[in-house]
């Protein structure tokens, strides 16, 4: 009898610890999330939705698409501006693409059409994503872009300058 009651106290003891670990592991959890360094993805996909073949030759008023994704990991509500330029020249771009509000954890992926205005060759087509909450002025009034991406496309008058053949009348 005198062993039973031993037996028993040691089983509600380890019983409460047990109990108690398994509080203090679900208490834990959320925290280590809360840990994470916040930060955005942003990138840039080629018009079949891979990191390959992206549009990098032009002929001038002609369009090509690129694919642009942004995911907030912020762990809050961010509102995004993106910019796209050519050469610091910049293009349009529809309101929906300019202003993005994504809450933590949600993911924004559009198809970005892109128009070159003028040609070149090795031109820097730049994509930049400011954070408004964050932004980061320099003394000259400008704002560091909180991410960027860029691409180097070449633009070119017509299809005989870009390598093709042009199509001739018979």
């Amino acid at each position: 009898m005198k062993y039973t009651k031993i037996l028993f106290i040691l089983i509600l003891i380890s019983l409460a610890l047990l109990t108690s670990g398994c509080e203090e592991k679900m208490n834990t959890e959320p925290r280590a999330e809360s840990l994470q360094e916040p930060f955005t993805e942003f990138y840039i996909l080629g018009p079949e939705g891979k990191a390959d073949n992206y549009p990098t030759e032009y002929i001038l008023g002609e369009s090509g698409t690129v694919i642009v994704g942004i995911v907030n990991h912020e762990q809050k509500p961010v509102n995004y501006t993106m910019e796209v330029k050519l050469e610091n020249t910049s293009l349009p771009l529809p309101p929906d693409q300019q202003h993005i509000s994504l809450g933590n954890n949600e993911t924004w992926e559009k198809a970005v059409i892109i128009t070159p205005p003028f040609e070149g060759k090795n031109m820097i087509l730049a994509f930049s994503l400011y954070n408004e909450d964050e932004k980061e002025v320099l003394e000259e009034g400008t704002c560091l872009p909180y991410r960027d991406l860029n691409l180097w496309i070449n633009v070119s008058q017509n299809t005989s300058e870009n390598g093709s053949t042009p199509i001739k009348e018979i």
